[in-house]
């Protein structure tokens, strides 16, 4: 059975049935066409009027604009035709005998199928298959040019089997609100997906959106965050932009169930992801039941400054938030092993640069209150530096496109600590299409400069399909001790799937 997420209910921004008005034109008895709002008033002469003039109001200021139309010769005073257009902010004339429709600007449509099953390579694994369904449908409505009102929903289904089954179907919500534009600002309340920073993979200033790890790794970065409630304002300054959001409820990151070999947390090895382990941790992951709900409260707020120059793009920003990635450390007073979701001070800025016939991104981001685990077991914070440098550029200026990236964390000042105190990592990702745009050949990468840890996803896909592709893709994990690879490296899996965006 489908369940529905709580915080479907918060945002609640649906509101639908409305009915808009556009004018059309009716003709009279004496050729007069008239159009509510802004009116188009045609005129074969009245004695009201002097015939042979374009006469053109605005009701604002009352002002006009008057244009003569002759016979073409110096004298302006022969008459001619008259055109009379007339603008108001709200029509100055009874509607009479006019015509009028209705109309409401409203779509539904079906955005994404997406079905993929996978074997798992190794013998070792918990899983010998894995099964994905996805599908997703959005309602908008746009009652005018200044509002839009979205209503979208995904359903998830996941069925692995093997020595660990683990069967779930899952109805959520997807970006569902309400927005108000003008000329220079942007207004958006409900469920949205916010993603700062420009490193791709890895974003260090990436810290109001809400991951989704139900799949761990194996989709694109736009795939891995799901919406949460927010409020947002954004103010154009020209080039420049002043983005404000809040989020009023703090939504932790989307984890599969504890029996999937994505869950973080091993409770069969008595290991957690990303985390060394000593003889004492595994003993307690092993026999420690698992918490992984957060305690309510706001998810904090964001502000960015973002601007476009000549051949640059940049951006600085201010958060304080909650962390959406859970941390799990042993709460000895409760027994059990719990999430964190920790509330941090975030300060960065990225910036984008045009040269050398390629786009080099740099991106950093300060954070204090960073997660550490003591070696006694104790919980503990640090501040922390994460960074972020690459470039991308397409080869023969063709549509291949390469995206190379070298990423950091460096923890400042941790005591003796279980964690990882500095994190190196080269990657990035590929992109090449070939016989005619039928087929593609794509892959991401990363590789661990301070300790073994390695991610490989080559991927063949036919695209020969309007708004279609099949693939086939794999995913190899491998690492040292403490590493995400090491974590994973039984779940290398080779799968084939069927997508369709619309």
């Amino acid at each position: 059975m489908a369940n529905f997420r709580n915080q479907f209910d918060r945002t609640a921004p649906l509101l639908w049935l409305c009915v808009a008005l556009f004018p059309i034109s009716a003709l009279t008895a004496d050729e007069e066409v008239l159009i509510i709002e802004d009116e188009l008033v045609i005129d074969e002469g009245t004695p009201a009027t002097p015939a042979g003039e374009l006469l053109i109001i605005d009701d604002q200021d009352n002002q006009e604009l008057l244009i003569e139309e002759g016979s073409g010769s110096a004298d302006k005073s022969e008459p001619g035709q008259e055109i009379l257009i007339e603008t108001n902010e709200k029509p100055s004339v009874e509607v009479g005998d006019r015509a009028v429709a209705e109309s409401s600007n409203f779509s539904l449509k079906l955005d994404e199928l997406w079905g993929e099953y996978g074997v798992f390579t190794h013998s070792a694994s918990d899983a010998n298959g894995l099964g994905y369904l996805h599908g997703q449908a959005t309602a908008l409505w746009t009652p005018s040019s200044h509002w839009d009102l979205q209503a979208s929903v995904r359903l998830d289904g996941y069925s692995q089997h093997g020595n660990r089954d683990w069967d779930h179907a899952d109805l959520d919500y997807d970006e569902t609100f309400i927005r108000y534009r003008s000329d220079n600002f942007r207004l958006t309340a409900g469920a949205q997906k916010i993603v700062w920073g420009r490193i791709d993979e890895f974003p260090p200033t990436d810290r109001l959106s809400t991951h989704d790890l139900s799949r761990y790794i194996m989709d694109d970065l736009a795939d891995r965050r799901r919406a949460s409630a927010a409020i947002r304002y954004e103010h154009f300054f020209g080039e420049k932009k002043l983005d404000v959001v809040f989020l009023p409820w703090f939504r932790e990151a989307e984890l599969p169930g504890a029996s999937s070999v994505w869950f973080p947390v091993n409770r069969q090895s008595g290991q957690i992801l990303g985390l060394n382990s000593t003889p004492a941790s595994v003993a307690l992951i092993k026999s420690a039941p698992v918490d992984v709900d957060a305690s309510n409260s706001d998810g904090g707020f964001g502000i960015r400054y973002s601007g476009t120059g000549e051949g640059m793009d940049y951006a600085l920003t201010v958060q304080k938030v909650r962390q959406s990635l859970p941390y799990f450390n042993y709460n000895s007073t409760r027994g059990v092993l719990e999430a964190k979701y920790p509330r941090s001070w975030v300060l960065g800025g990225d910036v984008g640069v045009e040269a050398m016939g390629a786009i080099w991104r740099f991106e950093a981001g300060w954070m204090s209150d960073a997660p550490v685990t003591r070696i006694d077991g104790s919980y503990d914070t640090v501040n922390s530096l994460n960074w972020g440098a690459g470039v991308e550029f397409f080869p023969g200026d063709g549509d291949a496109r390469v995206n190379l990236q070298l990423t950091g964390i460096n923890h400042d000042d941790a005591p003796a600590v279980i964690d990882r105190t500095e994190i190196y990592l080269f990657g990035g990702s590929f992109e090449v299409p070939f016989a005619q745009d039928q087929w593609r050949l794509k892959g991401r990468f990363y590789k661990g400069l301070d300790t073994h840890d390695l991610y490989l996803n080559p991927e063949l896909a036919y695209t020969g399909w309007e708004s279609q592709e099949v693939y086939l893709e794999a995913h190899y994990f491998e690492g040292a001790a403490g590493t995400p690879g090491a974590f994973h490296q039984d779940n290398s899996i080779l799968a084939v799937g069927w997508r369709a965006k619309f």
